[in-house]
C-alpha cells in the first residue's frame, strides 16, 4: 500500500478513452471512498520531468503546473532531473485495476508546498475517474 508523498509508477492508466503506459504519480490521499459512486483507494497527481528549458518554460506558463526540484524528492535511480506536477488533475485509482511500484516520495517540505499550492488554485480541477 501507499502513502501520502509517496511517488509511484503506475504501468498502464487511462486518461479519457486514451491508454498510456508507465508514469509516475505523486499520491496525495490514500483514503478511500467514493466518486460518481465508484470506489476508489487512492488519488494523485501526473509527475512529469522537464525535457529541456523550453520545455519548462512553457509547462510552467500553465497555471496549474508545480515546479519541483530533483532534489525535492528522494527516487531509488531516479533521473535526476527537475519536473512539474500537474496539480489542477486528480486522478481516482482502484488498487484491483492498476498495477504499481512505489519508487521514492517527496520530501515533507515540497509535499506541504504543493498542498498548498493546490489549496490557493486559482483554476478548475478535473477529477479523473476513468481507472475505476
Amino acid at each position: 500500500m501507499c502513502n501520502v508523498g509517496d511517488i509511484i509508477l503506475i504501468e498502464s492508466y487511462k486518461h479519457g478513452k486514451i491508454s498510456l503506459s508507465r508514469h509516475s504519480f505523486v499520491v496525495l490521499s490514500v483514503d478511500a471512498g467514493t466518486i460518481e459512486g465508484l470506489h476508489y483507494d487512492f488519488v494523485c497527481n501526473v509527475l512529469s520531468s522537464f525535457k529541456n528549458e523550453e520545455q519548462r518554460a512553457k509547462k510552467l506558463s500553465y497555471p496549474g503546473n508545480f515546479e519541483l526540484t530533483h532534489k525535492d524528492s528522494k527516487v531509488e535511480d531516479g533521473n535526476k532531473k527537475s519536473g512539474f506536477v500537474k496539480s489542477d488533475q486528480l486522478y481516482y485509482f482502484n488498487n484491483q485495476k492498476i498495477d504499481y511500484t512505489i519508487i521514492g516520495n517527496l520530501h515533507p517540505d515540497a509535499l506541504g508546498r504543493l498542498f498548498e499550492f493546490i489549496k490557493n488554485l486559482k483554476v478548475p480541477v478535473d477529477d479523473l475517474t476513468d481507472n475505476l
